[in-house]
């Protein structure tokens, strides 16, 4: 069955509140999991406190900043993403979290495109190897091109599928925004109709705007049935910016199913 988190980057922001409150105050109003996008710029040890005290699970983070990522089509960017990949682990260990979220990067001018997604391939094998004995899935991420990513290497849910097949490793897997695929075009089920095995979580926001379920022009109920019926059981990351108070968001989201 699925159920929801919330992005307490965008959510639960009223009153100014810090972290740890939001990750209380999601809790609070039904969530019993949260994801955030930094993980260097937080104190990881009162956010494990607030997860703990509140029986709620940090499923997702980042291992990069979407405007400062490596290009991963590009050799020499390798040895700077493991890097950081590392310390994401740590910080996921820290903190209980399955799932470290990573981007392609952007077309790199002067290689040949199908060497560029072979390296990008290869170093996220690396990365695979080297976090799967840790119980960590690496979640390969597609944007929009029309405001965040209009360069990028990986520009579709079919292309990051390929090259999630190519790598075929277990640990390596799809997280499927459908906010950043509507924008860009894809029908519901596009793709993923044989893919779901390859789908480790979903992440979704209204449009326009990026708000929450039924702000926008999205038939929600219809998207988290398909989804359903095509054997997605885990998280819908909301991440969105609410219109309304953020505590009426999981109880809307649920009654949609």
């Amino acid at each position: 069955m699925i159920d929801f988190s919330a992005c307490i980057e965008l959510m639960f922001l009223e009153g100014e509140r810090t972290l740890d409150d939001r990750v209380r105050a999601a809790s609070d109003s039904g969530f019993r999991a949260v994801e955030i996008w930094e993980w260097w710029n937080k104190d990881l040890p009162r956010l494990a406190h607030a997860l703990n005290s509140t029986d709620t699970r940090l499923i997702t983070l980042c291992v990069e900043s979407w405007r400062d990522k490596c290009d991963l089509g590009d050799p020499s960017s390798h040895d700077e993403f493991l890097t950081r990949l590392r310390a994401a682990a740590d910080a996921a260990r820290q903190l209980n979290t399955p799932g470290l979220v990573v981007l392609a990067g952007e077309v790199v001018p002067g290689i040949e495109p199908t060497a560029q997604l072979r390296s990008a391939a290869e170093v996220l094998a690396r990365a695979g190897e080297e976090t799967s004995g840790h119980g960590l899935e690496l979640l390969v991420e597609v944007v929009n091109r029309a405001y965040e990513g209009p360069n990028a290497l990986i520009s579709d849910s079919r292309s990051a599928l390929s090259l999630l097949r190519a790598i075929n490793l277990p640990n390596v897997r799809f997280l499927y925004d459908r906010y950043h695929a509507v924008l860009n075009g894809e029908p519901l089920g596009a793709e993923l109709q044989d893919a779901m095995p390859l789908v480790a979580h979903v992440q979704a926001a209204d449009i326009p705007g990026r708000h929450e379920f039924g702000t926008g022009t999205i038939d929600w109920a219809t998207e988290l049935a398909w989804l359903q019926k095509a054997g997605y059981d885990g998280y819908v990351g909301i991440e969105a910016t609410p219109l309304g108070d953020s505590s009426k968001v999981y109880a809307a989201a649920r009654g949609l199913l």
